[in-house]
């Protein structure tokens, strides 16, 4: 094998890690924020839903406004729904490649879900 080969391959070799890291990385970043607005929302749901559940009331609209809210102001994809004072998140984002799009690879995507559940504390 000839210097040149081994040259070549041993920088496709760092060429292909470099990507994996770098790429893999901003997966793992977008990863990361669509389970934080997920949580978020889920919980804004919640707690939009708390003082209605209080007095009797459904309060699912709220919940679902509030959590679709947190998804639109964040700029995050997302199914939410809510039933009996349990809302549910589940998103969805994608992050660009910068090694791997010369691969053909432009988009790496991640998803997140988080649910919260308003439960009645009885009294002692």
């Amino acid at each position: 094998m000839s210097v040149s080969v081994l040259t070549t391959a041993v920088m496709m070799a760092i060429f292909l890690v470099a990507g994996l890291v770098v790429d893999g990385t901003a997966q793992v970043r977008a990863h990361r924020r669509a389970e934080v607005v997920a949580a978020r929302a889920a919980r804004s749901g919640t707690d939009a839903s708390a003082s209605h559940r209080l007095v009797g009331s459904d309060g699912t609209q709220e919940a679902l406004a509030a959590a679709r809210q947190v998804l639109a102001s964040e700029g995050v994809v997302g199914e939410v729904s809510a039933s009996e004072g349990r809302v549910a998140v589940t998103t969805s984002t994608s992050a660009e490649t910068t090694f791997l799009s010369l691969l053909g690879i432009s988009t790496l995507s991640a998803t997140g879900s988080a649910s919260g559940e308003l439960v009645r504390v009885k009294d002692r």
